[in-house]
């Protein structure tokens, strides 16, 4: 088994002992995204403590049966980690860090007000870059939203900065602030449904961000359009956030090594059950483009009328199927009905394009 000094938590030693078990490239994507990678007679589990500018991987194990798995959890010490109550300066802006309101891998968003006129709030999100990858996604979460400026279905970049702290680099991303997520008022719902004018509102303006994206060159695919990434203004508005997950790659993939990195890509910065078919099954070679956010849009769209998802996305088989059922309740125009098999059609090329979902919708 592995064996560790006791209390002396050291990232070399930790990275030596475990080397010989699994590549170090594999733990580092497993501590990221919450892989469980299969070992012989230990547990290990790996908190992630992020400090400013510095990562320490912090190890527990403890003794089990042969076959057992490593399960990695991440452990955000918020004593070390808070920006809560500092004073930041950010382009223009200087800002009061207050609460946290969400967190993720390697980023937190906080309630933040105006430092000199209260009563102005924004959201404040912080990400840590421990990589050349996370640097990238930054770079493009900042650029696909400063290209959709002034859409009022965008939320609204104010200002950012991104510091160099040697081994890694920080973003501060200062935002509008919306207080409610669309997954926060479908939960809040209960067991009650949005009448057919609620869920029409809902998904234009959902709909209107995605052509706003898609009518780029090249068009943007979001690739991760879920109710976790909607969020309602203090206009009434309901705005699309969220654009690490962006892609303008379109293309069928071909290669083995392509689809290796494709797979990755898609595993890493996209959500199960609003994953299209041809991402799952890069062999079908289907084209992959924008028009994943269109099959994207037909599960929010059931998930709005009928507050569950279409697919779990735990069966691969049943989204390659296209496997899903409409309830009987509630009752909906057939239009909604319509536009839902139509977004969630197995092949691409049957879908229609964020223009003609549009038209529908009018």
């Amino acid at each position: 088994m592995l064996r560790f000094p006791a209390k002396k938590w050291c990232i070399a030693a930790i990275r030596d002992q475990l080397i010989s078990r699994i590549p170090y490239v594999l733990l580092a994507n497993a501590c990221n995204h919450g892989m469980l990678v299969a070992a012989t007679d230990v547990v290990v589990y790996v908190d992630l403590i992020y400090t400013l500018g510095n990562l320490i991987i912090a190890v527990n194990f403890c003794k089990e049966s042969k076959g057992a798995m490593w399960r990695f959890k991440p452990f955000a010490h918020k004593e070390q980690t808070g920006l809560e109550g500092r004073v930041i300066d950010i382009g223009d802006f200087k800002v009061q860090v207050r609460n946290l309101i969400a967190e993720g891998g390697f980023s937190c968003v906080y309630l933040a007000r105006d430092a000199v006129n209260g009563f102005k709030q924004y959201a404040l999100k912080h990400i840590i870059c421990n990589d050349e990858e996370s640097q990238e996604l930054v770079t493009k979460e900042i650029s696909v939203m400063k290209t959709l400026t002034g859409h009022p279905n965008v939320v609204t970049l104010l200002a950012h900065a991104v510091f160099d702290m040697g081994r890694t680099k920080e973003a501060l991303l200062l935002m509008e602030y919306c207080e409610k997520s669309l997954v926060n008022v479908l939960e809040s719902r209960g067991a009650g449904y949005f009448e057919e004018k609620q869920v029409l509102t809902i998904f234009r303006d959902i709909c209107s961000a995605v052509f706003a994206m898609h009518c780029q060159t090249p068009p943007i695919a979001h690739r991760d359009l879920k109710v976790e990434n909607l969020l309602l203004g203090p206009d009434g508005l309901w705005k699309l956030c969220d654009f690490g997950s962006t892609s303008t790659n379109h293309k069928r993939f071909e290669k083995p090594e392509e689809m290796g990195i494709e797979e990755d890509n898609i595993r890493k910065h996209t959500t199960p059950a609003y994953r299209a078919p041809e991402m799952w099954d890069l062999f079908r070679r289907e084209l992959i483009n924008e028009k994943v956010d269109i099959w994207a849009l037909g599960c929010l769209l059931f998930r709005i009328c009928y507050s569950k998802l279409a697919f779990d996305g735990e069966s691969k088989l049943q989204i390659l199927n296209g496997n899903y059922r409409i309830p009987d309740q509630p009752k909906y125009n057939t239009l909604l009905i319509d536009l839902i098999r139509d977004m969630l059609q197995s092949s691409p090329d049957n879908r229609p394009d964020i223009t003609q979902a549009s038209i529908l919708l009018d």
